[in-house]
């Protein structure tokens, strides 16, 4: 399996996903004004948006390449998908380990008012871990970690999965 196919499975995961767009999307719920929970059923599905309108909020919010310098002095989720690093599965001719990388990017805003990167995070955990999307087999968790590079009045986290696929030969 190519690596092209393998990070458009992981892309049509996070396209199609509504509670992931609505997470990057609806603002944080917050007590001091009329603002519902993103994952709340009464808010307009993003999926159901005509196809022009989803595919903006898509290309804004997932992302193939960092590219972070539109967010200053705007307040967004934004998440980066890619595929990291490929290497031989030990002891196995034909297989190898492939990395898939989920960088978050969260404005303050949203991170202090409903731990958005966690909320991110827990989702992206529910769509790929132990689930089989790319390659063959299950995806493994490897790890998270904190970004420490990121836009003024942002905060950033890393997650990253592995998966098996067939060597290229």
């Amino acid at each position: 399996m190519s690596s092209y196919k393998n990070i458009q499975d992981i892309l049509n995961v996070v396209w199609n996903d509504e509670d992931l767009l609505r997470l990057l999307t609806y603002e944080p719920k917050r007590l001091s004004k009329e603002k519902l929970d993103p994952l709340d059923p009464s808010l307009d599905n993003i999926l159901d948006k005509d196809i022009e309108e989803l595919w903006n909020i898509r290309d804004d919010k997932i992302m193939l390449t960092p590219k972070d310098d539109d967010l200053i002095n705007k307040r967004k989720c934004r998440l980066f998908v890619y595929l990291g690093d490929r290497n031989p599965d030990r002891g196995n001719y034909y297989a190898a380990k492939q990395l898939a990388t989920f960088d978050i990017l969260v404005h303050s805003d949203f991170e202090n008012g409903d731990m958005r990167t966690t909320r991110i995070g827990d989702r992206l955990n529910e769509l790929f871990a132990l689930r089989h999307v790319a390659g063959f087999g299950k995806i493994d968790y490897v790890r998270g970690r904190g970004i420490n590079r990121t836009p003024s009045q942002y905060v950033g986290y890393q997650h990253v999965y592995n998966f098996t696929v067939m060597k290229q030969c």
